[in-house]
């Protein structure tokens, strides 16, 4: 981490200091905080926070949240507490596995629980920080997933980002876990390509049914020039 230099986000709306030689955040969590639709105040726990990119994305959002969050790694532990007071983000923040949450929270005492989980069951790298953020190394989606059940109350909201490659899997342990999938978003490199990702939104013990496909999220207008469309610069530029 170079202390002198936290980078500007979002036009200088929030700053940050991350890992220089490790995991970085990308577009992926940008548009992960951009999904939910929160209507009212509670408690919202990210879940591997990483260097806090999340929740200082959402509190540009939601002034009346009392954000919680945990991460395993020490490193992005320290840079996710140097972030939050640099940002003046009060955040109640936890370094443990999240194997181990029913050590530090009780059951039900959430209204939200948002991740952005490992990728991939394996990925081949020298870098523990990379292999530990990038895979199932420590903890499986399954394992996430199973701490958001324990964590949030009845009807509360569940919200991932992960690759389409898992999607029936994860609907497979959403349901197992009694989190009913209500709003999906595909997110799309250009309108030509598949998609390669998905936001979803679940809610505990809720009755199936219902559920909402959102209109494709499309990242580039032009993928050859790295060229955003209008709705991802206005995310990348203003968030709010």
């Amino acid at each position: 981490m170079d202390k002198n230099k936290p980078s500007p986000f979002i036009r200088g709306k929030i700053f940050l200091y991350q890992s220089e030689k490790g995991y970085r955040f990308n577009l992926d969590s940008v548009l992960l905080a951009s999904f939910p639709k929160f209507q009212k105040k509670g408690k919202l726990i990210d879940l591997g926070t990483g260097n806090g990119i999340l929740i200082l994305l959402l509190s540009l959002k939601y002034k009346n949240l009392d954000f919680y969050a945990i991460e395993v790694q020490e490193e992005f532990y320290n840079l996710a507490k140097v972030n939050f007071k640099l940002n003046n983000v009060n955040v109640n923040l936890f370094k443990e596995d999240i194997k181990n949450i029913k050590k530090i929270f009780k059951p039900n005492s959430f209204d939200y629980v948002i991740t952005n989980p490992p990728y991939f069951k394996e990925y081949k790298t020298e870098n523990l920080q990379l292999k530990i953020a990038r895979s199932e190394y420590l903890a499986t989606i399954e394992d996430f997933i199973k701490a958001g059940k324990y964590l949030l109350k009845d009807k509360g909201k569940f919200y991932m980002v992960s690759p389409v490659s898992r999607f029936s899997e994860i609907i497979l342990y959403l349901k197992e876990n009694k989190l009913q999938p209500k709003r999906y978003r595909f997110i799309y490199p250009s309108v030509n390509e598949n998609a390669t990702h998905f936001l979803l939104e679940a809610h505990k013990n809720a009755k199936e049914g219902g559920e909402i496909i959102e209109k494709p999220l499309i990242v580039y207008e032009n993928p050859k020039d790295k060229i955003y469309t209008e709705e991802v610069k206005f995310i990348l530029e203003e968030f709010i």
